[in-house]
């Protein structure tokens, strides 16, 4: 049975745990904070740490196209990981377990505020060249990830709190306790849930699923209408990414119980395997490469059967435009364009994560045919170090010349990845969902 203690430890009660990550508060640098990860493997000679855990850089030593490459034993304040990037000759993979002798493999490395996804690689070279593909990334078997069907993910998850003492500079808050559980009594809950979705190919035939977030006390008052949220992932993900790899039901908790917003349910769709018209997308399977499904067909596919599946089964969500959102991140944040654009009067509020949008933009001709885009609630964020910053910028420049209002955000230590899209969905919970609008200068004020 597995015992997740996710203030600060996440460990395991069973005497026949293969494996266990423990996160321990140490009260000394660098972080303030250590991480020990122990995993059993009696026939394995190598065991390297993977799957989303990145080295570190800073910020004066990034680009869009390079950074450093930390040991996260050598951090220090304002240091923070990105995905991308080529290293040095000679760089040496951080995470390696070393043998205990038993089969029992440990590593114990310190790791500041943030949200870590992890998987073991067995027998591996280096950690990019090993998948699921070289059948060498074996998932975390006592903490597994967030999921509809074994397979829809590839790694586990962990959050690392945040020590002032330790992590605080004057020049980056990468402080992501938001993301850590809530105060009991203010923790909602969250399911997988199937769908009838004709064509469907994916978890069975006619059946498609999302995930589901419903805020503490959901049901309870007899009558009450709660906002809904659509909340998007984006390339070579599914509709358990947001809460696996974003820690979203603790961050919608956290802005709840602080009332950044009104209580909110939100459905994580999953926009690959709607149907046969494109090969199989497989969670991880980097020999697939599933091409990626058009924002418009997605769009025609969830108006035809998410949106009113929703609205027939959660019988305790509102029904009108005015507390419904639509966000995503990524090609996600590009389908919240095409929903701002061609759904437009069935959502309010649209919130593009890292919008991997392109040109044509709206323009006067697309205002004139549907004035209504000129009067939603809308958010554009990205990171200072994200590969679709040029794109976030020219959206917003096609929107402003138009003089539709908008609040924005660019994570001074982002790039495209899981820390960024945290950071974005916190600030769209509290400075833009549910706010009045045409934002103003004075909105989130």
């Amino acid at each position: 049975m597995l015992c997740r203690r996710l203030v600060t430890v996440l460990t395991l009660c069973s005497f026949r745990a293969t494996a266990s990550v423990t996160v321990r508060k140490t009260n000394r640098g660098p972080t303030g904070y250590e991480v020990d990860f122990q995993y059993r493997n009696k026939t394995a000679s190598r065991v390297l740490i993977g799957g989303g855990l990145q080295a570190f850089t800073d910020q004066f030593h990034t680009t869009l196209e390079s950074r450093a490459w930390y040991d996260p034993h050598d951090y220090q304040p304002g240091d923070f990981y990105v995905s991308y990037g080529q290293s040095d000759n000679g760089y040496e993979w951080p995470y390696e377990m070393t043998t205990e002798g038993e089969g029992l493999w440990t590593y114990t490395t310190p790791l500041p505020s943030g949200i870590y996804s992890y998987a073991y690689l067995v027998n591996c070279d280096f950690a990019p060249n090993c998948s699921i593909d070289t059948g060498q990334l074996v998932i975390d078997p006592d903490l597994p990830p967030f999921q509809n069907v074994k397979g829809d993910q590839v790694a586990s998850s962990f959050q690392v709190p945040f020590d002032e003492r330790f992590q605080g500079t004057d020049d980056i808050n990468a402080n992501f306790d938001y993301a850590l559980p809530a105060p009991r009594g203010h923790r909602g809950t969250v399911k997988s849930v199937n769908y009838t979705s004709p064509g469907s190919i994916h978890p069975a035939k006619d059946v498609h699923h999302f995930g589901l977030y419903l805020p503490a006390g959901y049901g309870e008052v007899e009558g009450k209408k709660y906002p809904l949220l659509y909340l998007s992932h984006g390339a070579d993900g599914n509709g358990n990414d947001w809460e696996n790899l974003g820690r979203m039901s603790s961050i919608m908790d956290n802005l709840i119980a602080a009332g950044h917003i009104e209580p909110t349910v939100v459905v994580m769709p999953s926009f690959y395997n709607l149907d046969d018209s494109l090969p199989r997308f497989i969670m991880g399977n980097k020999s697939n490469d599933a091409p990626l499904p058009t924002s418009d067909h997605i769009r025609e596919n969830y108006q035809k059967y998410l949106f009113p599946w929703v609205e027939q089964n959660l019988e305790n969500v509102c029904d009108i435009p005015s507390c419904r959102a639509f966000a995503g991140l990524s090609w996600g944040g590009r389908l919240t364009y095409e929903m701002y654009v061609n759904a437009t009067d069935y959502f309010d509020y649209f919130g593009m994560f890292s919008p991997a949008t392109d040109e044509p933009y709206v323009d006067n001709a697309t205002l004139a045919a549907n004035p209504a885009l000129a009067n939603k609630g809308l958010f554009i964020a990205y990171g200072l170090y994200d590969f679709v910053f040029d794109s976030g910028r020219d959206l917003q420049a096609a929107l402003g010349a138009l003089d539709i209002k908008f609040l924005s955000r660019v994570t001074p230590f982002g790039g495209h990845y899981w820390n960024t899209w945290q950071d974005e969905l916190w600030w769209f919970g509290v400075k833009a969902l549910w706010k009045p609008f045409p934002y103003t200068a004075q909105t989130g004020r």
